[in-house]
């Protein structure tokens, strides 16, 4: 029996990487053949490998705070992509192609409606970007996370890997937890400055209170790992990256965290308390996305030009573990756990449709 092929397509950041990664483990144990294209110098590269699964690297660049130059080479670079991809395709005859953001979406997006290969979109964001917007419109079909941000789009939620979905229910994990109070900081997979400048003081503060466990991202790991040590704070777990997120989300009490779509997936699903800092993008995109769990009472928003140590002092000072149970039990009434069959049986049934 010939296995049914698929593309991928997400690169950038971790919010669109491991979503789609997800499915992409999920499909090959259902005897799918998966690529994926990406771009060389992100975190795609260095993670899809790991898992067996061909990467195909494009050379693309974000418009998002481009120079001049990148600006005005900008069709260059997207009409290049397009033909790098349209030759993938091409060469591999993929049954269907699936987008799940970055930048290599654009162009791919556009090769794979000019070759005729079904091609789903999946919006991870309560606000989507302009690319997805404009490939919403002429995608075989359009998915997303939570309902308004594309017309015409099944809402299926963020696929999230199974260790997280299989994390014990709040109940159970709050159940004769005593001592200081588990701060889990994350600033999504390549850290948020603000996070490592404020939390080491904060720490400091509240050592008889809390203890932090810190993914800082690569960029800034020795820079906080020595603010920590200069308040002589030991007991602090200070990592670049936490490989095992499942069990630093087991662990914890509250997240202080961005708001990226799928960190905030992940706590509606695992049911955790948190405090969002989201990125100050120009469309809000990352207070949207909080924004549900804030109104159930599951967690609380501070735009960054807010985020001061003193504040974050007071805010965990007023907490215990009681408040934050609550606030977990309303954090997982709002988690979809069953994204990935979902999106799942909407590739098989398009797939089945367009008779390959």
């Amino acid at each position: 029996m010939i296995s049914k092929k698929i593309i991928i397509m997400a690169g950038g950041s971790g919010g669109h990487v491991f979503p789609g990664l997800t499915i992409a483990r999920y499909l090959i144990t259902k005897g799918w053949s998966v690529n994926w294209i990406g771009t060389k110098n992100k975190i795609e590269s260095q993670i899809i490998p790991q898992y067996g699964i061909k990467i195909h690297f494009i050379k693309i660049k974000g418009l998002r705070n481009a120079s001049l130059k990148n600006l005005i080479c900008s069709p260059i670079y997207i009409l290049r992509s397009y033909y790098q991809i349209k030759k993938i395709i091409k060469n591999w005859s993929p049954n269907i192609i699936l987008g799940m953001g970055g930048y290599v979406s654009g162009p791919g997006g556009i090769a794979a409606w000019s070759s005729r290969i079904p091609f789903i979109l999946h919006e991870q964001n309560k606000i989507a970007g302009i690319t997805n917007r404009w490939l919403s419109k002429i995608s075989t079909k359009n998915i997303q996370a939570s309902p308004g941000a594309l017309t015409n789009a099944e809402v299926v939620g963020n696929p999230v890997c199974q260790s997280i979905i299989n994390i014990p229910l709040p109940t159970n994990r709050f159940q004769n937890r005593k001592g200081p109070l588990r701060v889990l900081v994350i600033g999504g997979s390549q850290g948020a400055s603000i996070l490592n400048y404020v939390l080491p003081k904060v720490s400091f503060i509240l050592q008889e209170k809390i203890i932090i466990w810190h993914q800082t991202g690569n960029y800034e790991f020795q820079k906080t790992k020595r603010k920590y040590e200069k308040y002589g704070l030991k007991k602090q777990l200070i990592h670049c990256f936490i490989n095992n997120i499942a069990l630093a989300y087991e662990w914890a009490d509250i997240v202080i965290c961005r708001s990226g779509a799928l960190t905030v997936s992940e706590i509606s699903i695992v049911g955790l308390a948190a405090i969002f800092i989201p990125y100050p993008h120009k469309d809000k995109q990352q207070h949207y996305n909080a924004q549900d769990l804030e109104k159930i009472g599951a967690a609380k928003i501070i735009d960054q030009s807010r985020f001061k140590t003193s504040l974050i002092v007071n805010m965990l000072d007023s907490l215990n573990r009681e408040k934050l149970f609550v606030m977990a039990e309303k954090a997982y009434s709002l988690g979809v756990r069953d994204s990935t069959i979902k999106i799942s049986n909407i590739i098989n049934n398009i797939t089945k449709k367009y008779n390959f």
